[in-house]
């Protein structure tokens, strides 16, 4: 599971079920209360940018209060502005657009205060549009990521959180084959759903332990959803 933290993977997929996060060598706490925790608090720094972005765009109101204002926030005003800036500044009917245009009329300058100056080189245009998409698709990446924590909002018990989160957020998410016949029936009702499944040191599992774990869903339309199923060690 460690080898697997270290890839580009975001932490916010990876799920550690039953007791073996104890036995984890990290600082992080990948159990399903852990990454709940985690996610609350990566939803306040992400709404702290949103209120950083509001008050670079001169907006009033309280858009960054909940993940719902901040969708109807990115609709309206981030959206509405990028798509005005590329209606400027996109070559119409041929025409030559000077490279200067990018960078006087993108909107979210004073956002990228933080950014290397200056931000756009006029050096040509395809880069500096480049710039602007890259910058455009961070932001995109914010309410993006908030809109799938909007859930956690709206649930408010941290067991209502965890089967959310076992269910909708985890992407890859690692157990013992004798966890996953403890809480065989208990995934099956959460609708629990994988495409692959990965066993380590396979040889010295039990081929009832083996068979268990190709048990954790219920069939698709009377197909089993499963497309591969690796056993190494």
């Amino acid at each position: 599971f460690e080898k697997i933290m270290a890839l580009d993977i975001d932490e916010r997929h990876l799920l550690r079920l039953g007791h073996g996060e104890e036995a984890l060598e990290t600082e992080k706490d990948f159990s399903r209360y852990g990454r709940v925790n985690y996610v609350l608090a990566k939803r306040l720094d992400l709404l702290t940018e949103v209120q950083r972005l509001q008050e670079s765009l001169e907006v009033s109101g309280d858009v960054a209060y909940t993940c719902e204002t901040a969708g109807h926030f990115f609709l309206y005003q981030v959206l509405a502005r990028w798509e005005i800036f590329l209606a400027t500044v996109r070559p119409a009917n041929k025409k030559v657009v000077p490279i200067k245009l990018i960078n006087d009329e993108f909107p979210f300058h004073k956002f990228f205060d933080n950014a290397p100056k200056p931000l756009f080189k006029g050096r040509n245009y395809e880069e500096d549009m480049e710039i602007a998409e890259g910058c455009f698709r961070y932001i995109e990446k914010i309410f993006t990521q908030l809109e799938e924590f909007r859930a956690f909002e709206l649930l408010r018990s941290g067991l209502d959180r965890s089967k959310y989160l076992l269910v909708k957020e985890a992407k890859v998410i690692a157990m013992t084959c004798t966890h996953a016949a403890l809480k065989r029936k208990e995934l099956v009702d959460l609708g629990f759903k994988y495409d692959n499944i990965l066993m380590e040191e396979s040889a010295q599992i039990l081929e009832i332990e083996t068979f268990i774990p190709l048990l954790l869903q219920n069939p698709e339309d009377g197909f089993s959803r499963l497309k591969r199923w690796i056993m190494i060690g």
